[in-house]
């Protein structure tokens, strides 16, 4: 998980995750709804990551991939 931005606590995660959710959101070529995030604890390690959940439609050609979020996906939005 390089370049993961990581928070000491679930509430910090959470309080960025509002952050995401709040505004307008424009959906990218093929993706059908706004991406889920949820906190998620790092293994073995007591910090926690934001995870984004996107959705395509099914032959959506260079799609983003679900997973966690990089310092770089945050400083797009």
């Amino acid at each position: 998980m390089t370049h993961t931005q990581t928070y000491a606590t679930r509430a910090e995660a959470q309080k960025a995750i509002a952050g995401l959710n709040s505004g307008t959101y424009y959906l990218a070529h093929g993706e059908y709804e706004r991406p889920d995030y949820t906190a998620r604890k790092i293994r073995n390690d007591d910090r926690y990551y934001i995870h984004a959940r996107r959705y395509f439609y099914t032959g959506t050609l260079h799609a983003k991939k679900s997973g966690a979020l990089t310092i770089y996906d945050l400083h797009e939005l």
